[in-house]
């Protein structure tokens, strides 16, 4: 007997059922924790299972032919609420949980854990002494206090604690390990983008923002290891520390004037705008399709907009707009000739422009639709973790092995074809759309097969295929892809087309798709999975999916003079 999942040591959050997974000889009877469970004719076993809070014990049991083995699983359950572990007579201060820099005006909120019933208070060293804590209506042990951080505070690193004032008469104390760091006002601090494409998020989550290498931010405070970042007097962003360099103390705040020269002009595979900027400032993309036009946000901008020289060999914008949104922020929009979006980079050049480069589309006018495309195929994973099936079955494999079946499929249409990896190993999830920009792809697409989250039930519901895209210009790749699934894979149910905030799915410079083509989790599909006759026919189903979104432009772009005229060089 196998268990595959959940490891020795899991820790959960709070659930009262959660799944496991492994693998016994075939025929043989299973119990967990006394229950019977059902075991697949190949040896493979999905159950739930019921589970406290707390360190749990799963026992397992596997009989055959009056020979039983036995294993266990020691897992950890999270407390109701995320809430700390703690001894019914002890206060516990579990936020804030990291350190924070903060202005005045800013939030703070405290919150402590301890028995139901107390009267709680909370202190902030050297700024204020036991301001009051209320007991959550709904979670009588939780205490919430909070503290707007007043004109004229300073101080650095200050501890903050809370006090609770038990039925009994006790006195309980805890310090948070969140410490408090109040910034002068009178000044910010800048930074300046060192990663490759420093991600900016809104609320700490939600991706926001993506900024090349060298662009300036006014920073306006800091939670543990997330910087917060001013755009206007209305819009904050966070991001991370380490994708950041502080510039000196007293360095002016990022100010640019952007479009005091703006050009259109083609080259043989895309169309530039370029957008005369005097700093890089933080910018945001949003474009949209049918027809296909962008938005540019600059902040931290005015704009002097003096001329626009638009070229006339330039088959693709139509024109360009701009206006000032509030003191702080320009947007400038690009109208295009074009119906559907083949990709776009947005960057600054050497001499700190801002150039927005628009792919042009590929002539799919004669001949077969997949000759000379350039396609990149990315097989999910790597070293690192993936989804692993009851008998042992890893998604990387399985995913590379159809990503082979595929490549060679590819390559009989006469495509070519740029494969993110070749073997178990592999580049890191966040330098696959570098490479795929690299190799100039045409397409991108990211091949997976699925799991679910320890808070799941597999057996709500039903569990199949899905398509994820991101960028508008990838939902008609995606909208194929689905309508593929949907013809070929009619053994497996039909879990929707997706927009999801997926690493791979946001590359902007292509349209692409992620596909999560099965469930390596259920027994049943994971044996279909293992198989390589199945792996040929889901990588079919792939190749149909990619001729059809090839088709169905090839019909727009006969249709539309606009496609035509724009179709890049080969």
């Amino acid at each position: 007997m196998q268990i595959i999942y959940p490891e020795e040591g899991a820790k959960y959050p709070f659930v009262t059922r959660s799944f496991t997974l492994g693998n016994a000889a075939p025929g043989s009877t299973m119990t967990i924790n006394g229950v019977p469970i059902a075991v697949h004719r190949e040896g493979g076993f999905l159950a739930m299972v019921d589970l406290a809070t707390g360190p749990f014990l799963l026992r397992y049991e596997a009989s055959l032919d009056g020979v039983t083995a036995g294993a266990t699983r020691m897992i950890e359950v999270a407390q109701p609420h995320g809430l700390p572990s703690s001894k019914p007579d002890e206060a516990v201060a579990y936020e804030p949980s990291e350190s924070l820099a903060l202005l005045p005006g800013d939030l703070l909120a405290v919150r402590c854990k301890g028995p139901a019933g107390s009267i709680g208070t909370f202190r902030i060293e050297d700024l204020a002494k036991e301001l009051p804590m209320a007991e959550h209506p709904s979670i009588p042990t939780v205490y919430e206090g909070h503290y707007y951080v007043q004109p004229g505070d300073e101080g650095e690193g200050l501890d903050i604690s809370c006090a609770l004032r038990t039925p009994k008469n006790h006195t309980l104390k805890a310090e948070a390990k969140g410490k408090l760091t109040v910034l002068d006002p009178r000044l910010s601090r800048v930074a300046v983008t060192t990663a490759r494409s420093a991600v900016l998020k809104s609320a700490k989550s939600g991706y926001s923002l993506f900024l090349p290498p060298g662009v300036r931010l006014e920073t306006a405070g800091r939670s543990g290891d997330t910087v917060r970042i001013k755009l206007s007097e209305h819009e904050e962003s966070w991001a991370n520390a380490s994708d950041l360099r502080f510039l000196p103390e007293g360095t002016p705040p990022p100010h640019s004037e952007v479009g005091l020269s703006v050009s259109v002009g083609a080259t043989p595979s895309s169309t530039k705008v370029v957008i005369r900027s005097s700093e890089r400032v933080p910018f945001e993309v949003a474009h949209s399709i049918e027809p296909l036009r962008f938005e540019v946000r600059f902040f931290g901008a005015s704009h002097h907009v003096d001329r626009i020289r638009y070229r006339p060999d330039d088959p693709v914008v139509k024109d360009v707009r701009w206006r000032q949104e509030d003191s702080r922020v320009v947007r400038f929009s690009v109208d295009t000739e074009l119906w559907w979006g083949w990709g776009y980079d947005a960057t600054y050049d050497e001499r700190g422009n801002f150039v927005l480069d628009i792919r042009r589309p590929p002539d799919l006018t004669k001949g077969d639709v997949l000759r000379g495309r350039r396609i990149v195929l990315d097989p999910g994973h790597g070293p690192g973790t993936s989804a692993v099936g009851p008998l042992g079955t890893t998604e990387r494999d399985v995913n590379l092995a159809i990503g082979l079946q595929l490549r060679d499929l590819l390559v009989k249409e006469g495509a070519e074809v740029f494969l993110t990896r070749i073997s178990s190993d592999g580049p890191p999830l966040g330098d696959r759309p570098f490479l795929a920009w690299e190799a100039k792809g045409d397409l991108y697409l990211s091949l997976h097969n699925n799991a679910l989250p320890m808070t799941a039930d597999p057996f709500e519901g039903q569990h199949g295929y899905m398509n994820f895209f991101y960028q508008p210009h990838s939902r008609p790749f995606a909208a194929a892809m689905h309508a593929s699934y949907n013809k070929e894979r009619k053994e497996l149910p039909d879990e929707g087309l997706w927009w999801g905030n997926l690493a791979v799915c946001r590359v902007p410079q292509m349209p692409a798709v992620l596909t999560e083509s099965a469930y390596m989790i259920f027994p049943e599909q994971e044996v279909r999975l293992r198989a390589p006759a199945y792996q040929k026919e889901v990588a079919q189903t792939l190749l149909e999916g990619i001729r059809s979104f090839y088709e169905s432009y090839r019909k727009l772009q006969l249709r539309r003079k606009p496609e035509r005229r724009a179709a890049r060089a080969k």
